[in-house]
């Protein structure tokens, strides 16, 4: 049980590693039983009491989800009124289908390296089988890249905004253990022009700094013997 605490406090500092203390409240519990154990301004951990992470052997990765912020669609049209401009829903679903693509790969890729994690694509009930299940929410796209003939091209400080979610599931019982958010902004502050090669370096910058800082405190707890050699 020491081992999970220290484990649990481990994986709560690298998500949220570089960001500021928050004065936002945020709750203490979920309704479905999970506690807090770390809060900061752009993120926060809650963990299920008495989870014993130790126990599993196969870790299924389920493909990423992806949604928008809330009416971003509506609002980026609205300031864009050119036709070649407009966002339409096949813009959406593209690019919620490539950039779900690509959280999965870092996702497999972080945990494949040696020592890699037994990843399966298919598990029998009564397995000790850890679903791990990231998601992508609140994406907000400055400069997104439009399926258009249109030559306009766009400039931006910063490809955009998301938020990445990751939940730690028993695949028998469906029970969430862990639960943690982090909001990622790409960094640059400078102007350059925008289309989907740099937004998807964008964006793969910060899944890979996530998936990266996802695989030292699962290996604390999945393999606390070589951790504390």
């Amino acid at each position: 049980m020491k081992n999970l605490i220290v484990t649990l406090s481990l994986l709560a500092t690298l998500l949220t590693m570089g960001c500021a203390s928050t004065s936002e409240t945020v709750p203490t519990t979920t309704p479905d039983g999970l506690e807090l154990v770390r809060s900061e301004k752009h993120s926060a951990v809650y963990i299920k009491p008495e989870a014993q992470l130790d126990i599993y052997s196969e870790f299924p990765i389920v493909p990423c989800q992806v949604a928008f912020r809330k009416n971003w669609q509506r609002d980026y049209n609205s300031s864009h009124r050119s036709s070649g401009q407009q966002i339409k829903e096949r813009d959406i679903d593209r690019i919620k289908r490539e950039l779900g693509e690509e959280c999965t790969t870092f996702f497999t890729d972080a945990l494949s390296e040696e020592p890699s994690y037994n990843l399966v694509a298919e598990w029998q009930e009564g397995q000790d089988v850890l679903l791990i299940r990231p998601n992508i929410v609140n994406l907000n796209i400055t400069s997104p890249d439009v399926s258009s003939p249109s030559m306009t091209r766009s400039y931006s400080a910063s490809a955009g905004s998301m938020t990445l979610y990751l939940e730690l599931i028993d695949a028998e019982t469906s029970e969430v253990l862990v639960r943690a958010y982090d909001s990622k902004a790409d960094p640059d502050s400078f102007v350059n022009y925008a289309n989907k090669i740099t937004n998807r370096q964008a964006a793969d910058r910060m899944l890979k700094n996530w998936a990266t800082r996802l695989r030292e405190p699962m290996d604390a707890v999945m393999r606390p013997s070589a951790s504390e050699a």
